[in-house]
């Protein structure tokens, strides 16, 4: 035991001196040196340690008690590394305080309570290497008040690093945001830029912790800066520090938010611009700015809603109408609200009925292009907060809406090409009051709409102005598959929204026109196709071109081997291989994702075959971090291990800055190869280019299908 405490004392000694002279020399300098920043950033890290050591050693002193046991060596250890970890915590804590940014009150709390617990611990550990220590009385007590200062220490630095209120933040009831229904009513201020200033900056710029000696608590304060200069110029963002710091790559050491924080949006990055850039003003209200439609489009984002709380669907419950035909996806992510679309053209009475598991939380619901009937529409009347209802087909008459006569959250309804008539939409503004109704291609007359629109202040979409046909263009036609992948045969169906139109296709490659055959029956595909369709009309614009490959699938995948994982959030990597297609909605199940990675698969075909052409589907939603691959690259080889070569490559990724969300298929043509063992290398971008908002952070790779044919 001699031996183990000379040991301890050595230890002791060696981290004092140490410590002690890097102290001496910093207090010396005029500048503290980069070297002593650096060790000051492992405080957090570090002071984990004694924490957790002390907590342990806590629990086994209480078992040793309660069984009358002596004192173990196990004990002795955990407090000897209690001490020394304490002590250097201390250390790197003061390194930690000389980058400034922090209140002297808080910060002198924080430190000499550190201070205490480390003596405390150190003087226990003490007591224990004594050879006459038994259980004297004051141990415990000093063991207690130990555990106390070491919780008041760390609620100071909680303080210090999160702001006043991080402990108690969610101790009492959520306070009650004040309602605010419509844009006008917005302080552009108080209720949208403060809140993105709230929750991407005032952590570091509070009351207590002031990085750059600059607070973002109040509006004198944002105007009066920090030490980097003025922070706001009303009128001029390009030379306000508040804004260009956003724009600055995530690498640079100026940055704001700095990395590993949450990053503002490209909406966020927008309102601050215009904020400042129309006067900074902190008083003023929406009405005032708010002429830009693009404008009045963002701060929808910032209403308070009267929201109705709706409970979380099961996810048995949400898998099961999966199954039956339905997209379903949360609104709000963690949220109840469901948006819910009927992808099975031809659903059953009882499939529709199965539904009544989740009407609660269905919020929207599709039935576009359905085969519905009136009696099948009995399952929403007790949808009590349904918001949004589409049905599309002739099939749906005036009985169907004796269902609608309950919704009274229901704010749109879409009849578009059904037979509803004047007497049917008139009874049922008897009973709900919707925003909106669009009844075009339906029985119902203009004079009726337009006399219902002024008495229930209804805004009632029900014909193309007079005049207007003749310069409209058709709508792109529907594909009644929503496959385009396939092993043996497929069916092919192609419908117009509009009566009375020609569907003209080719197969051929060329451009539909007016004397192209008329698709009038199914086609049945039975190898690759591309199909090009539009819809013709007299009187009317022709629409324009839709596209769509339809791949027969020529080679099984036998097995593979993936080098990562995709994303814990979108796992399964058999989806690569399943023929279910993703849509532009990448939370849809049947994407796999991978952030910062690429995808890097070796396939074995089971035997050696002859492939000409590889594929695959992938998605781009840049608002999301999700950009197309770089690069598609193939080797081929016999064995599976060794012996691959390159076979063929591609270049993915479209020129300029995207858009909205979309999804394409990449085709690799490789003449004939003849292999049984396939590598794909899909790269990803190693982060966001400088022109997206979040540059510098990893991109998203979404990749659904990859097929040989």
């Amino acid at each position: 035991m001699k031996n183990i405490n000379k040991l301890y004392k050595n230890t002791f000694t060696i981290v004092l001196f140490i410590f002690g002279v890097i102290t001496l020399y910093t207090l010396k300098t005029e500048e503290v040196p980069r070297f002593i920043l650096f060790l000051g950033r492992f405080h957090p890290l570090v002071l984990h340690l004694p924490i957790g050591a002390l907590v342990v050693t806590f629990f086994l002193e209480v078992i040793r008690r309660l069984q009358k046991k002596e004192i173990s060596e196990t004990i002795k250890h955990l407090f000897g590394f209690t001490a020394i970890f304490s002590i250097i915590t201390c250390f790197f804590g003061y390194f930690l305080s000389l980058e400034g940014g922090y209140t002297d009150t808080t910060l002198d709390l924080h430190f000499y309570t550190g201070v205490a617990t480390s003596f405390f611990a150190t003087g226990l550990f003490y007591l224990t290497t004594r050879d006459d220590f038994k259980t004297n009385k004051v141990f415990l007590p000093l063991f207690i008040i130990t555990l106390i200062l070491i919780s008041i220490a760390g609620h100071f630095g909680s303080v210090l690093t999160h702001g006043d209120n991080f402990l108690t933040e969610y101790a009492g009831a959520e306070p009650k945001e004040k309602t605010i229904e419509v844009v006008d009513s917005l302080r552009i201020y108080e209720d949208v830029v403060f809140k993105i200033l709230d929750s991407k900056c005032i952590q570091c710029h509070n009351a207590s912790k002031q990085k750059g000696e600059l607070s973002m608590m109040t509006p004198d304060l944002i105007l009066k800066g920090g030490a980097s200069g003025t922070n706001l110029i009303a009128g001029n963002p390009e030379n306000s520090l508040l804004f260009t710091r956003m724009l600055l790559p995530i690498s640079d050491e100026e940055h704001m938010p700095p990395e590993g924080k949450e990053q503002p949006t490209k909406d966020e990055i927008w309102l601050v611009n215009h904020w400042i850039k129309n006067g900074a003003n902190f008083e003023g209200y929406a009405l005032s700015v708010s002429s830009d439609d693009t404008l009045r489009d963002k701060l929808k984002n910032y209403l308070v809603l009267n929201k109705i709380k709706i409970p979380m669907a099961s996810k048995d419950d949400i898998e099961n109408i999966k199954a039956l035909g339905f997209r379903v996806f949360e609104i709000v992510p963690r949220e109840g609200a469901l948006n819910v679309k009927l992808l099975n053209k031809n659903p059953t009475f009882e499939d529709l009925q199965k539904l009544k598991s989740i009407e609660e939380q269905i919020v929207e619901l599709d039935f576009e292009n359905a085969e519905l009937t009136d009696e099948m529409l009995n399952v929403v009347k007790r949808m009590k907060n349904l918001k949004f209802l589409r049905i599309n087909n002739q099939t749906i008459t005036d009985a169907s809406l004796k269902y609608l006569k309950e919704l009274e959250q229901l704010e749109v309804l879409n009849l578009y090409n059904t037979s509803i008539t004047d007497t049917g939409l008139s009874e049922l503004l008897e009973s709900i009051n919707p925003k909106k109704i669009y009844s075009t291609e339906t029985r119902v007359t203009d004079n009726i709409a337009m006399d219902l629109q002024e008495m229930y202040g209804v805004n009632i979409q029900n014909s193309l102005l007079k005049g207007f046909v003749e310069d409209s263009q058709l709508q792109l036609p529907v594909i009644s598959t929503g496959r385009t992948l396939f092993r043996d045969t497929i069916h092919v169906n192609v419908k117009s929204q509009i009566k009375d139109v020609d569907i003209r296709h080719t197969l051929n490659g060329e451009i539909p026109d007016s004397s192209s055959k008329k698709l009038d029956k199914t086609l049945i595909f039975n190898k690759t196709s591309t199909l090009k369709v539009a819809a013709f009309k007299d009187g009317w614009l022709p629409s324009d071109i839709l596209t769509t490959e339809f791949t027969k699938i020529t080679h099984n995948v036998s097995s593979y081997e993936i080098v990562h994982k995709p994303n814990e959030s979108y796992p399964d990597a058999d989806k690569l291989f399943d023929l279910e297609e993703g849509t532009t909605d990448f939370k849809d199940g049947k994407w796999t994702g991978y952030f910062g990675d690429d995808l890097i698969t070796t396939i074995d075909l089971g035997t050696k075959q002859n492939v000409s052409n590889i594929s695959f589907n992938c998605l781009e939603d840049v608002n999301t971090w999700i950009l197309y691959p770089k690069w598609f690259t193939v080797y081929a080889s016999n064995a599976k291990n060794i012996g691959f070569k390159k076979v063929g490559d591609i270049s993915v990724s479209r020129e300029g800055q995207g858009g909205d969300a979309e999804f394409k298929k990449v085709h690799l043509k490789l003449g004939d190869v003849q292999a049984r063992y396939f590598k794909i290398v899909i790269e990803n971008h190693d982060k966001l280019p400088d022109w997206h908002p979040a540059a510098g952070n990893p991109t998203w790779l979404f990749v659904d299908e990859i097929f040989f044919w």
